[in-house]
């Protein structure tokens, strides 16, 4: 007989209680301020709309993999675009393809016929490379969506990539646009009612060749130096790949916009943001203040690594939404600038502030400073006084790592160097150098920088340029420095703050603790703890159990098997599992002892994915009993494993299990 070394010690009929110790979005690299899935992989946002006091976020998201694959849209809400609440995925594939990049659309005047207010999206829908625009509607404010009957609405593609529709009103013709990417170009469609739309012109621009691909376009009225007299127009575009830092990146044009064609001010474009990890931004719809600003946010990662980077159980994160501004620049040209928006300063902790003083080189009064959720905002003051060759900070700051944002005073550029901050192994382009051209301002460069766990994102000049690069630094690096090289500067003045995170407890609900995977990919999501992985997987708690009843609401995903674990040891290597075994459409327990796996028993039973089932084991000595909806299904007898710990166990797929408790056997 198989058991862990400290069972004569313990009372195994007695759980422990659970520990209200909060695991969740608390893993090394996980965001605290910035949105990131639970689990999963994620990339553009999508159908970004503000509608009845709630901003509504959906995302490209694949919810059975850490990597990209068939798309479906995630969702979260917002009162406040700071914290946000996970809601179900709202769009799943259908027999037109899989649910690609789109917008949503308040149709305020019924132009559709869906009703008064309706909410309306429109997206691509893509199918072995074949890709056509789809029509969704709801009108219970976006928890339930119903897809249009005469999908596809568009059909005639003229390229094969041909996607990502970002619709928008247009009041002065009356008529919806519809800004398409088609491979390098911008094609501009006009509709009256949604669903039937004209070709009305193309937009290619001048850097465009037949290498680029252009992704997410966005058009929208901003007005100048906040005159609403001096609007002008701004065009947005995602490049796919050779954008200023390389790989994927953002870019956008000025001009004029007459309802069908647009004209940019020049041919020229100018980047975004300068850092690695600004992509597919776009901008809320039906927002209180956009005809004085818009509010934008992006996928927070490039595709030359996204695939890859570090992280455990989910992958990707949003950049925090921006403010984004048309101002006259010091050349007279009128340029995008852009800002946090305001209610991120409601997450600021206690203020660390600095007078005005000279910073010399080898010296750093942040010595003693420390965090991995801060916000910097400082002044330099640089004039005919000011000989540093360069000065800044360096954050997330360890023995042998740290994140350089910097001003270089001879280049006249401000920088974002993260060749040492952390792990760069998935890819030999990461540990770069990010920069871009800043002049001083009145004899002055200021810098807003917001650190998260696994980011930085610089704002120079109140907006002017800013570089966002994600990093992955040790959890122990968390230093602080001032620096100044070459010679001095003077620090007119610095704030310093602590963040605070936005995310609350998890909805996993269990009588057990001290949960931990052994392997595998695990997370605390909405709908409970998901396991993911591709072979066997194991989630032990610190609780043990001989005699007992132990249950469980499981979910399987679109293949593989879930349940529960129990007379485990440490290592799993010794337990049994009672599992529900979609592709083999059985109840199913086996064993293991000493690592080797043997089926005890099976039960034939339908099993449909994405479909809630309950299960239930009892133990009474050597009995074990195994109900599946409250049916017998399995009643054998084996005297391997006598008691153990409690857990649950994933193979080949994806599962979630909610309500996972145990009680003693009376």
């Amino acid at each position: 007989m198989v058991k862990p070394k400290q069972e004569a010690q313990q009372n195994d009929n007695v759980t422990k209680p659970p520990v209200q110790a909060n695991s969740y979005y608390n893993e090394l690299y996980r965001p605290q301020f910035h949105y990131s899935p639970e689990a999963n992989w994620m990339n553009d946002p999508n159908g970004m709309v503000f509608h009845k006091g709630e901003y509504h976020l959906f995302y490209q998201y694949h919810p059975y993999d850490a990597k990209w694959g068939p798309m479906h849209w995630g969702h979260a809400v917002s009162k406040d675009l700071v914290h946000w609440e996970h809601r179900p995925v709202a769009f799943t594939p259908d027999h037109n393809g899989d649910i690609f990049s789109g917008s949503i659309v308040v149709d305020h005047n019924n132009t559709s016929g869906f009703g008064k207010d309706a909410l309306v999206a429109l997206y691509t829908q893509n199918k072995d490379g074949h890709q056509v625009q789809s029509l969704a509607y709801s009108t219970d404010d976006g928890n339930t969506w119903t897809k249009y009957e005469g999908n596809p609405i568009m059909k005639d593609f003229p390229d094969p990539d041909w996607r990502d529709p970002k619709v928008f009103w247009h009041e002065e013709t009356k008529s919806w646009i519809m800004p398409l990417a088609a491979k390098d170009k911008v094609m501009l469609y006009t509709s009256p009612n949604l669903k039937d739309w004209s070709f009305a012109s193309e937009y290619k621009p001048q850097n465009a060749s037949g290498a680029t691909l252009l992704e997410c376009p966005e058009l929208f009225p901003l007005p100048v130096d906040g005159e609403k007299d001096k609007q002008k127009w701004v065009l947005t575009t995602s490049l796919g790949d050779g954008a200023i830092a390389g790989g994927s990146g953002m870019e956008y044009y000025v001009g004029t916009f007459d309802g069908k064609t647009f004209t940019p001010d020049k041919p020229e474009a100018e980047w975004i943001d300068y850092g690695a990890d600004f992509y597919a931004g776009v901008t809320w719809e039906n927002a209180p203040n956009n005809d004085q600003y818009r509010t934008m946010i992006a996928w927070m990662s490039n595709w030359k690594y996204a695939n890859d980077t570090p992280t455990s159980a989910w992958r990707s994160a949003m950049t925090v939404p921006r403010k984004l501004e048309l101002k006259t620049s010091q050349n007279g040209e009128v340029k995008l600038v852009q800002s946090p928006i305001q209610e991120l300063e409601t997450l600021r902790g206690k203020e660390k502030s600095y007078p005005s003083q000279v910073i010399k080189p080898n010296t750093n009064f942040l010595a003693n400073a420390k965090g991995d959720t801060v916000e910097l905002v400082a002044d330099f003051k640089v004039d005919e006084m000011t000989t540093s060759k360069a000065f800044g900070f360096r954050v997330r700051k360890g023995d042998d790592q740290a994140t350089s944002i910097g001003y270089n005073n001879e280049k006249k550029t401000i920088y974002l160097d993260r060749s040492f901050s952390g792990e760069s192994y998935f890819n030999d382009q990461f540990a770069k150098v990010h920069e871009a051209p800043l002049e001083p301002v009145d004899g002055h460069v200021k810098m807003r920088i917001l650190v998260d766990r696994s980011s930085v994102e610089l704002f120079g000049n109140d907006g002017q340029v800013s570089i966002t690069d994600q990093i992955f630094p040790k959890g122990s690096s968390d230093g602080i420095e001032l620096f100044s090289s070459d010679g001095d500067v003077t620090l007119e003045s610095l704030h310093v703050y602590p963040l605070n995170r936005i995310w609350g407890n998890s909805l996993f609900h269990s009588n057990l603790s001290g949960w931990e995977a052994l392997n595998g990919r695990w997370a605390d999501t909405i709908s409970g703890t998901q396991g993911s992985d591709t072979v066997d997987s194991f989630k032990l708690a610190d609780s043990r159990g001989k005699d007992f009843t132990y249950e469980t609401d499981v979910k399987i995903g679109n293949q593989g098997a879930g349940g529960l674990v129990f007379r485990s040891d440490k290592t799993a290597k010794n337990a049994y599992v009672a599992t529900i075994d979609q592709p083999g459409q059985m109840v199913k327990l086996w064993k293991k002892v000493d690592g080797e796996a043997s089926i005890l028993a099976t039960y034939p039973a339908k099993i449909d994915p994405e479909t809630t089932n309950h299960l239930k084991v009892t133990t009474e000595g050597k009995e074990i009993k195994v109900h599946f909806n409250d049916q017998l299904a399995i009643r054998t007898k084996d005297n391997s494993l006598s008691s153990g710990y409690f857990g649950l166990n994933v193979w080949n797929g994806t599962s979630t299990f909610q309500n996972v408790n145990t009680y003693p056997k009376k």
